[in-house]
């Protein structure tokens, strides 16, 4: 590749990664699909005051159309008199522009619909006072989902520094590239703005709001009872090299076997058996809805989608302080494949694969099943979290049984309706009460 090729891809690169932030996934597409009106927003919103805007309205836009239908007047003179003061409160401002060193503490992950807080440290690095310092004065596009307020730091001698906090809002899940850390100042006549961007990319992670179970029964299957009551005996810590097998998403890297993949040609795995501990597997149906469906969802709050990962959270939140090894299957629409292998503390990896999750418009239910039989020797409990129900999830149920494989079964619908050809041990549950948090015992 040329120079400037390469030149005219990271250009390219810089024109979609616009200073305004965006959503990963589906939901940010359109905003990226637009850098220009994007980057049109960014100009308007580091620059333009609420006071410029209202002179313009006011004052400018009625002196031209006058102007335009040759009318003439002395006020004219006064007119031109006040645009040539903001003009030059403009100038006053770029040469006063403060030189400020802004460091930013934003949380890693948040609860949707939460209200998190963050801090500025601000520095003052110049010779001169900053005057009407305010930080994080970007506005994310769609303020339906997430909003940041800005943070006054009001002024700063030479040399001086300052914590300042504000407050932000997750509205809704999901993964988030937060606007460019701007700072900037109105000084002196709060017509315009003059300040700088740090373009540093800051994510946010927002996981689903759920609420912590009392109780959780799964039951054990019959198939590996006996093996697992002798393991128990002798270690319930214990693991031993099962085998190899080719790497999946959300394989932890530290266990590529280095020589098997250099001789395959493709990553390859080392797989490992626990001993003494029971694995259960927990697979999430995240088929969408249809358009109107998701209407009703996003207002009433009775989205089987958000209700399901609600409950998946609650699920692994229960199970990642016992024993148990957590094998979590979802699709989004990649399929994330995560396994705790013995270890505590994941519970935060498993809510960062929760906030990625997008609705599949295909359905990705085959491809789960098929990864879920293909490691059900080692599985002795499965949890199936479905929002959808036909013959081929009915298949799979049929299939787990048949390995003796422990399985609860629950489905979520808008209302908690149990529809007709639903078999009587699986339990139905309501999308809007698990939102509200009103499940708490399964």
């Amino acid at each position: 590749m040329s120079a400037r090729q390469k030149s005219g891809s990271s250009f390219r690169q810089r024109m979609l990664l616009t200073p305004m932030g965006f959503q990963h996934g589906k939901r940010g597409m359109a905003n990226r699909r637009f850098p220009m009106l994007l980057w049109t927003a960014y100009w308007v919103v580091a620059h333009f005051t609420r006071r410029i805007v209202l002179f313009v309205v006011v004052g400018v836009a009625p002196t031209v159309l006058i102007m335009l239908v040759g009318f003439n007047s002395a006020f004219f003179q006064v007119a031109f008199a006040i645009i040539a003061w903001v003009l030059a409160c403009m100038i006053v401002g770029y040469l006063r522009c403060p030189r400020l060193e802004v460091q930013s503490q934003v949380p890693e992950r948040v609860e949707c619909g939460s209200v998190f807080e963050t801090r500025y440290v601000v520095r003052n690095a110049g010779k001169r006072t900053a005057l009407c310092i305010e930080v994080e004065t970007l506005i994310y596009p769609d303020l339906s989902s997430f909003t940041l307020k800005l943070a006054a730091a009001g002024d700063l001698a030479p040399g001086a520094s300052v914590l300042t906090r504000s407050t932000g809002k997750a509205k809704r899940r999901g993964v988030y590239t937060l606007p460019d850390l701007r700072w900037d100042t109105d000084y002196p006549c709060g017509f315009w703005r003059w300040g700088q961007t740090h373009r540093a990319a800051r994510t946010l992670f927002v996981y689903p709001h759920f609420t912590r179970l009392e109780s959780l029964n799964i039951p054990l299957g019959t198939g590996n009872r006996s093996e697992l009551s002798s393991a128990n005996e002798i270690s319930r810590e214990a693991f031993e090299f099962h085998g190899c097998r080719e790497f999946r998403a959300g394989d932890l890297l530290r266990h590529v076997h280095p020589r098997s993949s250099a001789r395959l040609g493709k990553p390859v795995v080392k797989e490992f058996q626990s001993e003494g501990r029971e694995r259960t597997a927990v697979l999430i149906d995240t088929l969408g809805d249809a358009m109107l469906d998701r209407v009703k969802g996003r207002f009433l709050k009775s989205s089987p989608l958000e209700a399901g990962l609600s409950l998946a959270a609650s699920i692994v939140d229960y199970l990642s302080v016992t024993d148990r090894i957590l094998e979590l299957l979802v699709a989004g629409p990649e399929v994330y494949r995560f396994v705790s292998s013995g270890r505590v503390g994941y519970f935060e990896e498993v809510l960062d694969v929760l906030a990625a999750v997008d609705p599949c418009a295909k359905d990705s239910f085959d491809q789960l099943g098929t990864m879920l039989l293909e490691e059900i020797r080692l599985i002795q409990s499965v949890c199936l979290v479905l929002t959808h129900w036909d013959q081929r999830r009915e298949a799979l149920i049929q299939e787990l049984y048949a390995h003796a494989a422990g399985v609860k079964i629950i489905l979520i619908t808008a209302n908690g309706r149990r529809p007709d050809e639903v078999p009587a041990d699986v339990i139905c549950l309501s999308a809007r009460e698990i939102l509200r948090g009103g499940v708490c015992l399964l």
